[in-house]
């Protein structure tokens, strides 16, 4: 008798596609046609029309004063570590868990990235560890808004100013969050986000500064604009800047984005209580619960995390079963200090490292179980496009995870390839 399983030849729950993504309309289209034919299609004078709509629309969804668009949100985050002055010999402390352009940004200022471990409530960074870590090289501390969760602000705020150390937050994922009613990246000293392909509002490429103090927006605008002053500017000392400007076609499209995204949070956040009650009733699966102090929830990713005890399945295979029933997931982040991306071998990383007083073994010595743990065993990850569809879509998520739970021991015992 052959398995129900789709991966051991079964039927899958699911043959159709999940929601498109990007998602666009004849606003897109508008924007566009309006940069073609005005043109001025640079980032140079900066703000450039379409530059300067876009930020003061982006800031004021935000709650901030200043809006800087950039190249990428890898550009933003070294920005901003440079206008807060970090440089050789300094420490900014990281999550484990985060893509390579966190600890990136920090040797871009020939500083050292501090990996600290990653809360096992939601894979934000721990704030235990990041008071562990801090010593007086610590120059800025860079939380990440992680999949669906708010790093712990609240408790990241109480160590930022019991040490006088500047918070940059990342936050790629959660465009349009709010912590206690207040949007992301408004928290700490400046906040930066992405608008990379996959991101929840997007132009295929570019990033965002959100600032709220006056100085530091000048120092911003001139390291985006490569070290230009504009004639209001009162910041001291030469800034060595470089070309980060975003385009006006990419300012365009994200203008259309932006007037879509709040129904988009919207929308997303009532699929993703769907599936919170739905795959909580599994055994053995745990969704990332909503904290209380998330006012507006912003999704990258829905993310849950699976008991292998209690489940009788590796999270390896309870993956493999899931995509081979339809539903398009995967694992979330790699420690990032494991990544190809991020080599610690590399001359750069090695180079900061020693600027910073370390060498040797003494540069690699990381200790972040929680998030190896979670990487290797728990997390399961959800793109937030298959959130934007009906009831339909987000039953057919759970009813391929219960499906595979109820076969979690012929599946334990079937024999797979290597990756199983």
């Amino acid at each position: 008798m052959s398995s129900s399983l789709a991966i051991l030849g079964g039927e899958p729950i699911r043959t159709r596609p999940f929601s498109n993504w990007p998602i666009f309309d004849s606003r897109e289209r508008e924007q566009l046609e309006t940069v073609l034919t005005s043109g001025t299609w640079g980032g140079h004078p900066s703000p450039s029309p379409k530059a300067a709509e876009l930020s003061a629309a982006f800031a004021a969804y935000h709650g901030a004063r200043f809006a800087i668009p950039t190249t990428s949100c890898t550009s933003a985050l070294e920005v901003a570590l440079k206008a807060l002055g970090v440089g050789p010999g300094d420490n900014v402390i990281v999550p484990a868990i985060t893509f390579a352009a966190t600890p990136y940004a920090a040797v871009a200022c020939m500083a050292r990235p501090i990996f600290a471990d990653v809360s096992p409530v939601d894979a934000c960074i721990d704030p235990i560890d990041v008071e562990r870590l801090i010593t007086r090289r610590t120059k800025a501390i860079i939380p990440v808004h992680y999949g669906a969760s708010l790093a712990d602000l609240d408790a990241l705020l109480e160590i930022s100013r019991a040490h006088s150390i500047p918070i940059v937050e990342d936050c790629a994922h959660v465009p349009g969050a709010q912590w206690l009613g207040r949007g992301v990246g408004t928290h700490g000293a400046l906040g930066c986000f992405s608008f990379q392909s996959s991101k929840p509002m997007t132009a295929g490429e570019g990033g965002m500064i959100l600032v709220n103090d006056p100085e530091l927006e000048q120092r911003c605008q001139s390291l985006v604009n490569c070290g230009r002053r504009r004639p209001t500017d009162t910041f001291e000392g030469p800034l060595m800047g470089a070309n980060y400007r975003m385009t006006e076609w990419q300012c365009a499209i994200l203008l259309a984005q932006l007037a879509r995204l709040p129904e988009q949070i919207e929308h997303k956040s009532r699929s993703a209580e769907r599936l919170r009650q739905g795959l909580g009733g599994i055994r053995g699966l745990r969704p990332i619960a909503r904290d209380p102090r998330v006012t507006r929830e912003a999704i990258y990713m829905f993310a849950f995390f699976v008991d292998e005890g209690a489940l009788g399945l590796s999270r390896n295979r309870f993956v493999r079963a899931m995509r081979a029933e339809g539903v398009p997931c995967g694992v979330g982040n790699e420690p990032v200090y494991r990544s190809a991306l991020f080599p610690l071998e590399s001359a750069e990383y090695r180079k900061a490292c020693e600027l910073a007083g370390a060498s040797g073994i003494e540069a690699t010595s990381i200790d972040c179980p929680v998030a190896e743990r979670i990487f290797a065993h728990e997390m399961v990850a959800i793109p937030h496009e298959c959130l934007l569809g009906d009831d339909r879509d987000l039953d057919d998520i759970v009813a391929a995870a219960r499906k595979v739970a109820s076969g979690a021991t012929e599946l334990s015992r079937a024999t797979l390839d290597s990756n199983g």
